[in-house]
């Protein structure tokens, strides 16, 4: 999250957004590798979208159960995910904003001591 382009909503929108689509490719190689728990869970979430929508059931293909449960799966953890931006936002900007002052404070300390140095090697004495 260094990119200077992007607000730290715009970058929470976007890993959510990434996430969102490895999850649904996961849960789709998972069904489709018949997986031990995701490919039954998936095969009921995509047996209850087809009642839910039976326009669904007129797409020809063998795989697209699969593929409307894995697309299922992603899109409600998107949209679940998507509320979560702001508040994620404020705690992703706040952990940079507390790396930023340990940095700062770090800075300060090596100027200081390499002023010292500096002053200690001058041995030019005052009194």
């Amino acid at each position: 999250m260094t990119d200077g382009h992007q607000s730290p909503l715009q970058e929470v929108r976007s890993i959510i957004t990434i996430t969102a689509i490895l999850v649904a490719v996961v849960c789709y190689v998972g069904a489709i590798k018949n997986a031990p728990v995701i490919s039954p869970a998936l095969f009921w979430l995509a047996t209850q979208i087809y009642n839910w929508l039976p326009a669904l059931s007129r797409i020809p293909g063998d795989q697209i159960p699969m593929l409307v449960s894995s697309a299922a799966v992603g899109g409600g953890l998107w949209i679940l995910g998507m509320p979560l931006a702001g508040p994620l936002a404020a705690w992703f900007s706040a952990g940079q904003l507390g790396r930023l002052d340990r940095q700062t404070l770090k800075l300060k300390r090596n100027r200081a001591r390499i002023q010292k140095r500096r002053r200690d090697r001058d041995q030019f004495d005052v009194t």
